[in-house]
């Protein structure tokens, strides 16, 4: 690109005397863009073998994030765009009827958002279909997490994955950027905004601000004392306490979005573009952060989110059908970056070394005692497998205390096997049909977020047995050994194509356990029946008389 631009440049009659600054420091800066990454790159090496795994899961995790919106929303546009054209032509058409007495009010606001000669219009209405949308997410959210639904399933879930993949250089990054939605920085960029508005007469835009962040505060501290919903971990005191809805994601849209919206207004469209693109990707990275650190769940985020949205779309509107007088966007955008870069700049800088303390991964340990545990306190552990979509998947048949090294020993010495990893290489053995079971890599599983923490397989005629093992938050009071949970499935090998392998879980759990704990000589181990457990046991998919095999590494009183 470098060698062409003078060329392009001399086409375009560019003068020297703007052509060679450029052009210099073009040259002073080029260099160093492409090696300065290698350099640091290849000196922090061993750091990047450390973390490299679960940077990239963590990369991939906020890739998804935005490419799933970004999917999402463009699939719902090729959707909706015949049918709301449809819908307008028919609004349209009754609108500009003879009006009645009752509807004569209705019919002229209609016929004003659908007027072609106002330039508003389409704005109005992409401003009405979001408040739409938006609301009824937020609405579909609280609901659901009032009702227990799904939703708090995969609130658990996403916490738990996340947490697993934090790293230091990724706690930096992202308190940095959940810094940047502190109200401390929200505060100071909104008051900057307002006095420069108020500066230049600007009362209606200023008082639209005002509004916009005043009652979007006001209300999430009024849901949030009215739920008293705690969040994933305890980081703040007060009202600030409680989690449902997250005020970093509400006060980031309606802040920053309100912001942007002005702006945008007067600005041509490939800026607007830009000016908009660039906000929502800065409250992508805030209301994720939030996730990431373990401050809020997925369910507090996307309800903030959804809030702040509605409630952006509904001043948008009716900022729009009373529209204040132009105003200079230029000096709006330089004052509010000015106010984000040095303001937020600050606060990281001052807040940064107190809030990687506050925002350290934390472990929410609750203490059995062994007898408690032993007779009655083991039901209150996971009854079934939760997978990433917080859905029941296999029953929870084996509760373990103790090591899980000193486990792997003791089944290894009976029979049981360590599992063929999966990698890039033997994952290709899925399309050998001439692989028996036990010499198939072991597809990985999930429960509650976590990944197993151990896992063996048995061969058995045609098939094999697997166990796998997942941390819980239990642990013994005694020996502050952790309690873990697993199943013990008999897996069988499908072939949909004559070249494809594909796992299939074998729906009768009692047989696997009860060879597991035939597996398991002079290590104390009982049956113990659950009572009520969430979740009908469906007889026609799985054979479970509901019987848990509780055992613990000897040696424990």
């Amino acid at each position: 690109m470098r060698p062409v631009i003078p060329m392009i440049a001399g086409m375009l009659d560019m003068p020297p005397a703007r052509f060679y600054p450029a052009n210099i420091l073009s040259a002073l800066g080029w260099a160093p863009a492409y090696i300065l990454p290698g350099v640091v790159f290849g000196a922090s090496l061993r750091l990047a073998e450390a973390v490299a795994t679960r940077l990239a899961m963590t990369a991939v995790a906020l890739v998804l994030v935005i490419w799933c919106g970004v999917w999402g929303i463009g699939r719902a546009v090729l959707w909706l765009q015949p049918r709301i054209e449809r819908g307008l032509s028919f609004l349209q058409a009754w609108s500009t009827a003879a009006p009645s007495g009752r509807n004569r009010p209705l019919r002229k606001l209609v016929a004003a958002l659908l007027d072609p000669t106002q330039p508003e219009s389409r704005t109005l209405l992409i401003l009405a279909g979001l408040l739409i949308v938006a609301a009824w997410g937020f609405f579909g959210v609280l609901e659901d997490v009032l009702t227990r639904d799904p939703l708090v399933f995969i609130d658990s879930a996403a916490y738990h994955f996340l947490q697993g993949l934090r790293t230091p250089f990724g706690d930096a990054i992202m308190i940095a950027l959940t810094e940047l939605g502190d109200a401390a920085v929200t505060v100071l960029v909104v008051s900057a905004a307002l006095l420069w508005l108020l500066a230049q007469r600007a009362w209606r835009p200023a008082a639209y601000l005002l509004a916009a962040v005043g009652f979007a505060a006001a209300l999430t501290v009024a849901i949030k004392a009215g739920l008293h919903l705690p969040r994933p971990t305890s980081l703040y005191n007060g009202i600030s306490e409680f989690s449902f809805p997250s005020g970093h994601a509400t006060m980031s849209i309606v802040s920053y979005g309100f912001l942007a919206g002005l702006a945008a207004r007067e600005l041509s469209a490939r800026r607007r573009l830009a000016v908009l693109t660039a906000t929502v990707l800065l409250v992508i990275l805030i209301a994720f952060s939030r996730l990431y650190l373990g401050a809020h769940w997925l369910s507090d985020v996307l309800a903030g989110l959804a809030f702040g949205t509605a409630w952006v779309a509904l001043l948008g509107i009716a900022y729009l059908r009373h529209p204040a007088p132009a105003f200079s966007v230029r000096g709006l955008m330089v004052v509010t970056f000015s106010a984000l870069l040095v303001g937020g700049g600050f606060h990281i800088a001052t807040r940064h070394a107190d809030d990687t303390q506050r925002y350290a991964v934390h472990q929410n340990t609750r203490f059995m005692a062994q007898q408690d545990w032993w007779n009655v306190a083991w039901q209150t552990l996971p009854a079934w497998r939760i997978d990433i979509e917080g859905e029941y998947e296999q029953p929870i048949t084996v509760q373990w205390a103790g090591s899980p090294e000193y486990l792997r020993r003791s089944l290894l010495a009976t029979g049981w096997r360590e599992p063929l990893p999966l990698s890039g290489r033997n994952f290709l053995l899925w399309f050998d049909p001439s692989r028996s079971a036990i010499e198939l890599p072991l597809l990985p599983r999930v429960h509650d977020g976590r990944h197993e923490a151990l896992a063996l397989v048995r061969p058995v005629p045609g098939q094999r047995l697997v166990l796998r093992l997942w941390q819980t938050d239990a642990m013994l009071r005694e020996t502050a050994q952790p309690i873990w949970v697993g199943t013990v499935t008999r897996e069988a090998i499908i072939r949909p194509l004559p070249w494809f392998n594909l796992p299939r879980d074998g729906r009768d759990f009692n047989q696997p356990r009860l060879t597991l704990l035939d597996s398991l000589p002079g290590v104390p181990a009982r049956l113990a029946k659950r009572g009520e457990i969430p979740g009908p046991v469906d007889e026609q998919t799985i054979i479970w008389d509901k019987q848990v095999l509780l055992a613990r590494e000897p040696g424990i009183p």
